[in-house]
């Protein structure tokens, strides 16, 4: 009889253990969910103003082509139109691809500066996410036996 008294009380505060990790993990998720959230409300913020950037210049760069096209209306001239607009093509692909390399590299700096900030709460919800799983896991398991 006390050996099965001592086997409830182990899993009792085995049950009051995984309990109370799961809160901590639930509790140290949300905080850093809405962290991650802020961090990536802010790249968007800085995306979003990039991107005006981009399209003014881009729409810049439409009208110095419609200006080009004005100026030469002539057929013989057909050739240095054509150059021209590839270059500002190329010019404007340029841009474009450098905006979103640099978004994407602020992007990933800020996401891994903001782990680096908060290794503790990246750790702890590595390893909640691991009881959490091996406790579902483990108990699909032992159901089945």
């Amino acid at each position: 009889m006390f050996n099965i008294n001592k086997q409830e009380d182990v899993k009792d505060k085995a049950a009051n253990l995984v309990d109370g990790v799961k809160i901590g993990v639930d509790n140290v998720t949300d905080k850093l969910k809405y962290d991650l959230q802020d961090e990536a409300n802010e790249v968007l913020n800085m995306v979003h103003v990039q991107s005006e950037e981009t399209k003014a210049q881009a729409i810049g760069v439409i009208e110095s082509l419609k200006t080009l096209l004005g100026q030469y209306t002539s057929a013989s001239n057909i050739a240095d139109i054509k150059d021209q607009i590839v270059d500002k093509a190329n010019q404007l692909k340029g841009i474009v691809k450098d905006e979103a390399s640099h978004a994407y590299e602020v992007s990933r700096d800020r996401t891994v500066q903001t782990v680096q900030d908060k290794p503790i709460a990246s750790l702890a919800v590595a390893v909640g996410a691991g009881v959490l799983l091996g406790y579902i896991l483990g108990s699909k398991t032992h159901s089945n036996k």
